[in-house]
């Protein structure tokens, strides 16, 4: 397909996505004729393949942004706190730092700077594009392994970009009350303007693992890029979904299924210390299971940015990430560049590391401290200075609990996850977390299980979908 047939069919689309926000009027507007509307195999594929142009993109400006600013790996500086600029862009992630109960003031948002909301809902419409599309084609024999392959990839970022708006904008899953707490809207057709109510909590989580059981039976072994979801990206989607719901015995066995599929842990006694130590795009990183990374938002971009010291301060000297995560700056403030997207974008996709910790977490509270250990030791091994480290032989289950989740945050921090992690381990008094910040000598707090912990809906959402809102 020619680069400007690929152009009309996601201007089409964005066209398309348009009308989620939109009245009458718009609706009333005809695509130009000359536009080429997605009729076969591999105009969807390509409508997939847009993994990274700044409209529509499948693969960047993923559904984390809040989470990122809202958890407690960084803070802004005050000596630039004040400088942040204002405006719609701006304003709402400023509240986010504050954790205020106001987020967004209405007017964010959109395809070119989109919020977590509209950025999840707009790759969930191009998947429903997809999967309706697809419906409408007989492959030919040449045909059949991209339709399976389409089919599946639509599949996963349905589930894939549902599962992320969840962790923003719904309670944290709770087999008590899952059942009736208000999860988000559920689009299973590509009609953007059919009104629909919130789904619980339980049917959202229920659509996202039944879409991925059903990517498994048409998605590849490999895939040529690592922005084309593969069997081994939904198996590490399904172990970190398991995890959060806490069936510890589902989360094991996909991520051994997953860690089974291929790939290796990187020796990072075998990088260099450079800008960015990581290859770029994550093209040979064995880690790399799929290519995804977060928009980049200013409230944790260039000097907004600097690496919490408490949590800096918890690598030890020999530990190697120390070094390659992390960079000090004039300031004497330090900085992050460990991002396994190779350049200054926050990779929030999916690797092998977090599959060692999700397995390693979950045989712990198992019970199967021997087999924790296995993957937390085999994980650290290729963490620290080979000459100086030493297996741990931890036997007590909290000990050892508490180690796994250390690593968790020391290995995986600005991927996103760190704000799940909160939420799920916010359940237990024993493992729960106040957070603190002070800015301009005002101190915020976020307490465990707050309902800050639920970010808003956008104020459009609310006004055009009559969306009950988020209590805050």
């Amino acid at each position: 397909m020619k680069q400007r047939d690929i152009n009309n069919l996601l201007f089409l689309v964005g066209l398309l996505l348009l009308l989620q926000g939109c009245g009458k009027s718009f609706l009333e507007i005809k695509p130009n004729q000359r536009q080429k509307v997605p009729n076969t195999v591999a105009d969807y594929m390509a409508i997939l393949d847009n993994a990274s142009s700044f409209i529509n993109p499948v693969n960047s400006r993923s559904s984390h942004t809040l989470g990122i600013i809202g958890a407690d790996e960084y803070e802004i500086p005050t000596a630039v706190y004040g400088t942040f600029p204002v405006g719609l862009t701006f304003d709402y992630q400023k509240n986010a730092y504050e954790w205020n109960a106001k987020i967004y003031q209405g007017g964010e948002g959109g395809i070119v700077i989109p919020t977590d909301f509209d950025m999840g809902y707009q790759r969930i419409l191009l998947a429903n594009l997809v999967l309706e599309g697809l419906t409408k084609i007989v492959p030919l024999s040449l045909e059949v392994e991209m339709w399976n392959h389409a089919k599946g990839m639509a599949l996963f970022h349905r589930a894939w970009n549902y599962y992320c708006l969840l962790q923003l904008y719904a309670p944290v899953y709770s087999t008590v009350s899952a059942k009736s707490d208000l999860g988000i809207p559920l689009r299973k057709e590509s009609d953007p303007t059919m009104k629909l109510a919130r789904s619980s909590v339980h049917d959202c989580y229920d659509l996202v693992i039944t879409d991925l059981k059903n990517a498994l039976d048409f998605l590849p072994e490999k895939s040529i890029v690592k922005f084309r979801p593969n069997r081994q990206a939904a198996l590490a989607l399904m172990a970190r979904i398991n995890f959060q719901i806490e069936d510890y015995r589902a989360a094991s066995d996909y991520a051994s299924d997953c860690i089974d599929a291929g790939g290796a842990l990187m020796d990072y006694n075998n990088l260099k210390i450079q800008a960015y130590p990581f290859p770029i795009y994550g093209i040979e990183n064995e880690e790399v299971i799929f290519a995804m990374t977060a928009y980049d938002a200013l409230a944790y971009s260039g000097e907004y940015l600097a690496v919490r010291l408490d949590l800096f301060d918890s690598y030890e000297a020999t530990d190697l990430r120390k070094t390659l995560f992390f960079e000090r700056d004039r300031n004497n403030l330090v900085r992050y560049r460990g991002s396994y997207f190779g350049n200054r974008f926050l990779f929030t996709g999916l690797a092998l590391d977090e599959i060692y910790l999700i397995r390693a977490e979950s045989m712990v509270r198992l019970g199967k401290l021997n087999e924790a250990l296995k993957d937390l030791n085999l994980l650290l091994k290729n963490r620290y200075k080979k000459e100086t480290y030493i297996d741990l032989a931890i036997q007590n289950k909290d000990e050892l609990l508490d180690r796994v989740l250390e690593e968790r945050r020391k290995e995986l921090l600005f991927r996103g996850v760190r704000w799940e992690d909160l939420r799920r381990l916010n359940k237990d008094p024993a493992t729960a977390t106040i957070l603190k910040r002070n800015i301009a000598s005002k101190e915020f707090e976020l307490l465990p299980n707050s309902p800050r912990y639920v970010w808003p809906f956008p104020e459009e959402a609310i006004n055009v979908g009559g969306y009950p809102q988020n209590l805050r």
